[in-house]
């Protein structure tokens, strides 16, 4: 088998090539995504549009914020 394996670093690297703004990462992506499906979808999306990428994290963000806020609440009742 001929497998090779991208780190976090090597696809930013891959995405700012494809004009991508440079606060576009996939720790960011990871972090604003609620799920694996959604962390795919943002990267797909980025990866077609790239012009577009911080106004579809954006979105994201927005659209995630009552999950952030509940483990907000998990971790200050910890």
């Amino acid at each position: 088998m001929n497998i090779q394996l991208l780190k976090a670093s090597d696809f930013n690297e891959k995405l700012h090539e494809r004009d991508a703004p440079k606060d576009v990462t996939v720790q960011r992506v990871c972090r604003i995504a609620k799920d694996e499906r959604e962390v795919r979808e943002l990267l797909e999306a980025i990866w077609e549009n790239p012009v577009d990428s911080c106004d579809v994290l954006s979105r994201a963000s927005e659209k995630n914020k009552d999950v952030y806020e509940f483990e907000k609440i998990l971790q200050e009742n910890k």
